[in-house]
């Protein structure tokens, strides 16, 4: 549930917000960073050619969400975009297969409730995961560790790219018999090469013996990477899984060094009952954004929940100071859990610089958990 209160505060709590049955309104550009010719839609558009423009360099989502695809007529890789700005193409592309969107429709939320089965083999058989109500950034985190080869949708618009694990194959038996700490580190891409084992923090990898990151495997985290030794330089947050090269690991795609690691410490909360529609949970998480340094300006206050768009809740104002007064987050630069990583632990962030952004953009966030005490949503994976 989102609660709008009176300039400048707004609030995001409980289930967050969707545009179930409002307008769809989107701004595609020609080039990059929202120049060039463009064109407003607010209906399906099987072929951006039909509109003469010959790309997409960036777009404005006024109200969504929408999804685009690489290909005409709503074919190839898919792009899910939520309300707010993409300045360019790897703001709003994970896989950073292609650069191109060549048609775009309105990505229809027909419940405000969620639930999906996602299922090992084809034909929805073998082990299978249901998911109730809740993100699942990390599907290893609750013990499902196998390929996802079909889903049911039983309600919902669920992002399915959000979902599936970091590869989509199965590790062999034998390299999990092989890394047997918290992380390993493997020198070369898909678990190949020297394997280096960490249970705490490592502030230069180059110094333990570890001449290059190909590759990691979270066994239980989560973890924070640096580009830079000492802990500096730009964030990498790691959740339980495997990342078979660098570029699963990173959105913003400058940099492919990791020189440092540390865990990142998930207070647990009491154990208690599920909570039901009837009853709240507690506050587990509270962030506070605001957009001029040292708490001052408008902001947006986030209780217990994840904020895929700062723009759907109506906050389209920079990030430059955030006061974090419970729980583990990580904001992203933009919208969809996209671009630069920044990991906000309990404590005040006064400027920008504290929390290492060269700039204070800040479109999305979310909540990092400890799951194994997670109290939300339903997670069952069976056979």
């Amino acid at each position: 549930m989102t609660e709008q209160q009176s300039p400048p505060e707004q609030m995001a709590t409980g289930e967050g917000a969707g545009e179930r049955g409002g307008n769809y309104k989107i701004t595609i550009y020609e080039l990059e960073n929202f120049q060039g010719k463009k064109c407003e839609l607010t209906e399906e558009l099987p072929n951006i050619t039909e509109k003469e423009l010959e790309k997409v360099g960036s777009i404005q989502v006024e109200s969504g969400p929408w999804l685009g695809f690489e290909r005409q007529a709503f074919a190839g890789e898919q792009f899910v975009l939520e309300k707010g700005d993409y300045p360019r193409w790897d703001s709003w592309s994970n896989s950073h297969n292609s650069d191109s969107l060549m048609s775009i429709r309105p990505l229809q939320i027909d419940s405000p409730d969620h639930k999906i089965h996602l299922f090992e083999n084809a034909g929805y058989t073998g082990r299978k995961m249901e998911i109730v109500d809740d993100d699942v950034p990390s599907l290893w985190a609750h013990g499902f560790q196998d390929r996802v080869a079909s889903v049911r949708a039983l309600n919902g618009t669920q992002r399915t790219t959000q979902l599936i694990m970091a590869s989509e194959h199965q590790m062999p038996a034998s390299k999990q018999q092989q890394a047997s700490s918290k992380i390993a580190i493997f020198e070369q891409e898909n678990f190949q090469g020297r394997c280096h084992e960490l249970s705490g923090a490592c502030p230069n990898l180059k110094e333990a013996g570890v001449d290059k990151v190909g590759s990691i495997l979270v066994h239980s985290g989560p973890w924070v990477g640096y580009e830079q030794a000492s802990c500096k330089g730009e964030q990498f947050v790691f959740e339980k899984g495997e990342y078979p090269r660098w570029d699963s690991w990173t959105n913003s795609r400058r940099s492919d060094s990791i020189t440092s690691l540390r865990p990142i410490k998930v207070v647990r909360a009491p154990r208690q009952p599920l909570p039901t529609r009837q009853t709240k949970d507690s506050q587990e998480h509270k962030i506070v954004l605001y957009e001029n340094p040292s708490f001052t300006g408008k902001k947006i206050e986030i209780i217990d929940d994840d904020v895929p768009s700062f723009h759907a809740h109506g906050y389209q104002e920079k990030v430059s100071s955030v006061r974090v007064q419970s729980g583990t987050w990580v904001g992203y630069q933009y919208p969809g859990y996209r671009g630069y990583q920044y990991l906000f632990e309990k404590g005040d962030y006064k400027d920008s610089s504290d929390f290492g952004a060269q700039h204070p953009q800040i479109q999305s966030v979310r909540r990092i958990r400890d799951m194994q005490w997670h109290q939300r949503g339903a997670y069952h994976p069976t056979n």
